[in-house]
């Protein structure tokens, strides 16, 4: 083999090589895609820090960085602002500002927090913190968080008297202190 064929010979297997590899490579974006969760996704950008806006199922937007992410809902921080838990069936898109941006398939890891919605509730409920929750049909109330059962809220409300609100029917928990 002259030196010239041996040249073209290394060149094909060279390109032979680099389709393999685009071909392992999308392959591999196909399977991220395909096991992608939403809990990686949100997991990714708190890790990088990143400014998010969160549009809920009742219309509303938060912005900030996402604080914790648990196994059914999320804690947002704005600046300075009150952190604002929100249960994924509430979160209608999670968008990252721009120049921030989780891993273009997402992840497929898990939460941080093993805990759920309703037992992080429990344990905040401990110290009465005033709070707002907004409702899935979109009403909002505000007032003590007195109490959290297993699928039930306490809320002494700001004006005057007690509401009893199930669990699930919360769209957002706003933690004022």
């Amino acid at each position: 083999m002259d030196d010239a064929a041996f040249a073209r010979f290394l060149a094909e297997l060279a390109g032979e090589e680099a389709t393999r590899s685009r071909q392992v490579e999308a392959w591999l974006r196909r399977q991220a895609e395909e096991e992608a969760r939403f809990t990686g996704v949100a997991l990714d950008l708190a890790e990088q820090g990143a400014t998010v806006t969160v549009r809920t199922t009742t219309g509303r937007q938060h912005h900030g960085i996402v604080a914790a992410v648990a196994e059914d809902f999320l804690v947002l921080r704005s600046a300075g602002g009150a952190p604002v838990l929100l249960p994924y069936v509430a979160v209608a898109a999670l968008r990252p500002a721009p120049g921030n941006a989780a891993a273009e398939a997402g992840s497929p890891r898990r939460p941080l927090l093993g805990t759920r919605f309703a037992q992080a509730l429990a344990g905040v409920a401990a110290d009465r913190p005033r709070v707002g929750l907004v409702l899935h049909g979109g009403e909002a109330m505000g007032g003590e968080l007195r109490s959290a059962g297993v699928d039930v809220l306490t809320l002494r409300l700001e004006s005057s008297g007690s509401v009893y609100v199930r669990v699930d029917a919360v769209a957002e928990l706003t933690l004022f202190g």
